[in-house]
């Protein structure tokens, strides 16, 4: 549970920055848009650890500014 809600605290920051639409990152994770909406809205319990890496693949290298502080690290 730790884990997943660190990723979530990451995507929500890294989708804020991006600047992309919920729609286009749905797209480019190939799930659909209410899907975002949940991880937006805080539901966790609606996604695997899995789920929120895939995610935060399909946004990455969209914010390079963030720094270190934004990778994800296995517990």
């Amino acid at each position: 549970m730790e884990r997943r809600t660190r990723l979530m605290r990451v995507l929500t920051r890294r989708i804020a920055l991006s600047e992309l639409g919920n729609r286009e990152i749905a797209r480019r994770a190939g799930i659909p848009t209410q899907r975002i909406s949940d991880l937006l809205a805080g539901r966790l319990e609606h996604f695997s650890a899995d789920d929120l890496e895939a995610i935060h693949d399909s946004v990455a290298g969209v914010v390079d500014q963030e720094g270190p502080s934004s990778r994800i690290t296995p517990p």
